[in-house]
């Protein structure tokens, strides 16, 4: 039984113990954190490991004291003797919505019994009479024109068995609901991932799980905002969109704040943290994939639309019913038994288990939509640099001149990259620190140019790293001899150019191989009838280098984050439904306008932001499994379907038969349809 302290500050400390810890262990640990005068009170998280210690400014010291006051023996009694609510099941739910009612009937006098049902009834009434005020005939509609007309006819028992099982199946629909949005809120938090930390030796990258408050981080353009906290220096441009809705970047300055999940769109950035919980982003994320649903080209509203047109046939069933049989009992049948209910409460539990199943393969899908979409796709498009090609490419030669060393090419050239999301960037910070090379910041303010690469000043003078664009751009002199040796090396390799006092010092050779999977991948999409095209920023030479091993059905080079976004508007306007696959700034625009964008996981964090979907397995192959789990989401919306008209209209027939009494036919209405609710939560 051992403690690891995850997050130490003055007054706040989380823990992970190595055992699981029930809800009779954290019973027992806030006993003993009482007897401790420092410690305040002590909180838990939701994957049952983790925990915080709040306790007096300055007395961290009482953390050793509350682990030494916990008692092997006694957790192991926790474990073996339980008496703590347990968390909440729909075995639970029901025990205890019965057992009350048996209470009520034992023991609440039968007046105020039947005082308290036509109280209850008014509820129902007052929400139908809104319902039609606004010329909406739904599910709702149907059970409170059930409970009144069985309290019409004298039969209040029946009206409060009614009601007793609606509010039951809507405990359980909250149940399955939350449930599902819990169990994607934990895959989600499991993603941590990586910010810079200011300190006097010099930046560090540490993961969010070890920043503290008022600690201080540097995030670069392009990047995504983790924390809640105020700003350190000025002149960075953020995108606060995700917030307020407003489209145009802010200008910071020191002292405003920052918010997590919006976008730094220009220059850096160093925050104070106010707030080191990240979780902020996946409640968004969340709230993305909920607001979906009620989109009207979802499969789900698409559902709920049908389910509540169907509301009208059943009054008209009950009516007829009524008419020929003059039997109250055969024409209830259709009020209590509904085809609306299952098809509406199912539908988002279907959605959010396939979102969380997807997760836990590693995609992150961030809405309905999307998965509603994926089938209808008939055109992918895929850059090159990080996509098909891997995302982390390797500097195979670094070419020095004018009497620079190897090791000043490189750490001026990973000073300037280090700030900047480019798999290609990467790869020059990689290279240096796997040669040892230190790079403290030389430079000034960094600008940074899509598709081309970062202007900054050295002592002074200009200094540009990126493409052979830039160099022409900012007016760098590239020699006789140095256009000879580019012209041989880019036959084989991409190639980086750093520009400094006007002179070509350096080239870096970048090799980018073809993905594994990438040919396995765009056959089978091939042959299944879809379109495959690349778009990339790189020339002809380089690009028919990778196409040797792979096929596509258009091939367009030196493409600029223009015109790639009007190749995907044109082949919209061509009524092609088209998907995008990128990594990096440059794609932004063109994932904006596809019908579903993908990036990968290594991808700039404003990229990620607005895409529909992010590759975390960093793997084309996930494309195919997206595939085969939007079939499978079809399929069990379709047996939805299915068993909600089977199962009722059975029940149905054996209510008009006289069968089944009418509490009889409520209860088993409402048990099948929240089984038909359990199924969704079995989606692969």
């Amino acid at each position: 039984m051992d403690f690891k302290i995850l997050h130490l500050s003055s007054a706040r400390a989380r823990v992970r113990a190595d055992f699981r810890l029930t809800p009779d262990v954290k019973v027992y640990f806030k006993k003993r954190a009482a007897k401790i005068e420092n410690i305040k009170k002590v909180d838990f998280y939701q994957d049952e490991y983790t925990f915080v210690v709040i306790f007096k400014e300055g007395s961290s010291s009482c953390l050793q004291e509350f682990f030494k006051l916990v008692d092997k023996e006694k957790v192991k009694n926790c474990y073996e003797n339980p008496v703590a609510k347990a968390e909440e099941s729909p075995y639970s739910i029901i025990m205890d919505a019965l057992f009350w009612r048996a209470m009520s009937k034992l023991f609440v006098p039968l007046p105020l019994r039947a005082i308290h049902t036509w109280w209850k009834a008014s509820g129902y009434l007052k929400d139908t009479l809104k319902l039609l005020a606004r010329k909406q005939v739904t599910m709702e509609t149907l059970d409170s024109a059930a409970i009144l007309v069985s309290l019409a006819t004298g039969a209040r028992d029946t009206a409060s068995s009614i009601m007793f099982i609606l509010e039951l199946g809507e405990s359980l629909n909250n149940w399955s609901e939350k449930k599902s949005v819990k169990v994607l809120e934990q895959s989600l938090t499991s993603m941590d991932k990586e910010v810079w930390l200011v300190e006097e030796e010099g930046n560090r990258k540490v993961t969010c799980s070890e920043v503290r408050k008022d600690d201080v981080i540097l995030v670069s353009e392009g990047n995504e905002i983790l924390f809640d906290g105020i700003v350190m220096t000025e002149g960075a441009s953020v995108d606060e969109s995700s917030l307020t809705g407003e489209s145009f970047p802010i200008v910071k300055n020191i002292g405003d704040k920052v918010y997590s999940n919006t976008i730094v769109v220009n220059g850096e950035v160093k925050i104070k943290v106010e707030n080191p919980q990240v979780n902020g982003r996946i409640h968004h994320l969340i709230q993305l994939m909920k607001d979906s649903e009620s989109r009207e080209d979802t499969y789900h509203y698409k559902y709920i639309k049908l389910a509540d047109s169907i509301v009208k046939y059943n009054f008209l069933a009950m009516g007829l019913t009524y008419l020929f049989t003059r039997s109250f009992a055969k024409a209830i049948s259709f009020l209590l038994v509904d085809y609306s209910c299952a098809l509406k409460l199912s539908t988002p539990v279907a959605y959010l288990t396939t979102i969380k199943n997807l997760i836990d393969k590693k995609i992150v899908v961030k809405n309905s939509v999307t998965l509603d979409k994926y089938e209808d796709i008939d055109t992918f498009v895929f850059d090159k640099t990080g996509t098909i090609t891997v995302s982390k490419p390797y500097i195979q030669e670094v070419l020095p001149f004018y009497g620079y060393s190897y090791e000043e090419v490189l750490k001026i050239g990973a000073c300037l990259e280090e700030h900047i999301y480019h798999p290609i960037a990467s790869a020059v910070v990689s290279k240096a620190e796997e040669d040892g090379i230190e790079h403290e910041e030389m430079h000034t303010e960094l600008y940074h140019i899509a598709s081309k690469g970062i202007v900054s000043h050295i002592d002074g003078e200009k200094v540009v790293i990126g493409s052979r664009q830039l160099l022409k751009d900012e007016n760098v002199v590239v020699t006789d001899e140095q256009k000879q040796i580019i012209a041989e090396k880019q036959e084989q390799y991409n190639l980086l150019f750093l520009g400094y006092k006007g002179q070509l010092i350096s080239i870096f050779c970048v090799d980018i191989p073809l993905r594994d999977e990438a040919n396995e991948v765009l056959t089978e999409l091939r042959n299944n009838g879809k379109k495959v095209v690349l778009l990339t920023g790189d020339n002809e030479v380089r690009t028919k280098k990778i196409l040797n091993d792979v096929t596509f059905d258009e091939v367009h080079t030196s493409m600029t984050p223009v015109t790639k976004f009007e190749y995907i508007k044109s082949e919209k306007e061509k009524g092609r439904r088209v998907l995008m696959i990128g990594d990096g700034l440059n794609d932004s625009a063109a994932l904006s306008e596809s019908d579903v964008s993908i990036v990968m996981s290594e991808s700039a964090d404003l990229s990620k932001q607005i895409s529909d979907v992010v590759l975390k397995s960093d793997s084309l192959s996930s494309l195919l499994l997206l595939s085969d789990v939007s079939k499978k989401l079809r399929a069990q919306m379709s047996n939805n379907v299915k068993s909600t008209v089977s199962i009722n209209s059975s029940l149905i027939f054996l209510g008009l038969i006289n069968v089944l009494p009418s509490n009889l036919l409520a209860l088993l209405h409402n048990l099948t349809t929240f089984s038909i609710v359990l199924k969704n939560f079995n989606i692969k």
